[in-house]
């Protein structure tokens, strides 16, 4: 049996993964599922609803994927839900990294991954592609998924500038699209956040220096140059596509059919053509006291991505 293909999505959270998993899933031969991670621990049990619009028990791909994989979702739903916290958690990162832990956490965690493993497997053989786009973004997910026989990761990190994920954070009261129960998303404080991008980004490093097939992509590099953005990331993960397979995106727009992608932004549910605008709303809408903090704590990254200093690789005029 060869090993399943994934290219694994890792980033900060508001930072455009759900519109990049989807671009990168409808090329041929792709299929995108939005945030796995998120399937045992919320998606499964509060029913939110897939990318199609049904709510996951009803959506035909995942009963489908779920038959596949386990003889259906309730044999395995609850276990893998109550496990998730116990292995996969960015404090045992050091565990999973060295090797040094328990007989317990070692069985649970080898139950954890071959259940993700058989994922993966259903996913592909049910959707007939050859590449798994999974948008999770945990950079613990990636450290545990690094432990399973049989994957091919790929990993792309998606980077945007730390004071637009800041500002992002910021907003309060915005509505879950995949929630039936009208619940909203989670805030995080500016200063809380630069410390969280911060740290991610240097795990997305680490990472990226132990994969043989890794990439970096900016958020304003990709809706300002969708198409060379994505050709550049494809073919540096050793997943160049084929003539044609990126028609689907234009200079500043996508076209898009649903999808059956789980959890991630509102975005999730748009189809159609989609004009790719620049969200910079931090220069105006960030306090000026937590956009310093922001760039004190992110500067060094800040420095190496291009964000800022002479170097500095700014969106060109109009994309915004």
């Amino acid at each position: 049996m060869r090993d399943v293909k994934v290219l694994y999505i890792v980033g900060m959270g508001r930072s455009g993964s759900t519109l990049l998993e989807r671009m990168l899933g409808a090329a041929p031969g792709s299929v995108n599922t939005g945030e796995l991670n998120a399937l045992f621990s919320r998606v499964a049990t509060q029913d939110q609803r897939c990318g199609c619009g049904e709510p996951f028990s009803a959506c035909p791909f995942w009963t489908a994927v779920g038959d596949e994989a386990f003889g259906g979702w309730s044999s395995v739903t609850g276990r893998i839900s109550h496990l998730q916290p116990r292995v996969v958690r960015q404090r045992f990162v050091p565990r999973m990294v060295t090797g040094m832990s328990g007989t317990t956490y070692r069985r649970e965690l080898d139950e954890y991954l071959d259940v993700h493993h058989r994922l993966y497997r259903a996913i592909a053989a049910v959707s007939g592609a050859d590449v798994v786009i999974d948008a999770s973004k945990s950079t613990a997910q990636l450290f545990a998924l690094r432990r399973i026989d049989g994957l091919d990761l790929r990993v792309l990190n998606l980077v945007r500038d730390s004071r637009g994920v800041a500002n992002s954070w910021n907003k309060a009261g915005i509505r879950k699209p995949q929630s039936l129960d009208g619940a909203t998303m989670g805030t995080y404080t500016p200063h809380r956040v630069a410390v969280l991008w911060a740290a991610l980004q240097l795990e997305s490093a680490i990472l990226g220096a132990a994969t043989p097939h890794a990439a970096r992509v900016r958020y304003e590099d990709l809706v300002a140059r969708p198409r060379p953005t994505l050709e550049g990331a494809l073919r540096d993960v050793g997943l160049a596509p084929a003539a044609g397979a990126l028609a689907h995106v234009g200079e500043r727009s996508v076209n898009l059919e649903p999808s059956h992608g789980l959890a991630g932004s509102r975005t999730r549910f748009t189809a159609g053509r989609i004009e790719l605008q620049l969200d910079d709303a931090w220069r105006s809408a960030l306090p000026a006291g937590a956009r310093r903090v922001v760039t004190a704590v992110t500067l060094p990254q800040l420095l190496g991505y291009g964000y800022v200093g002479l170097r500095s690789r700014a969106v060109p005029a109009g994309a915004a």
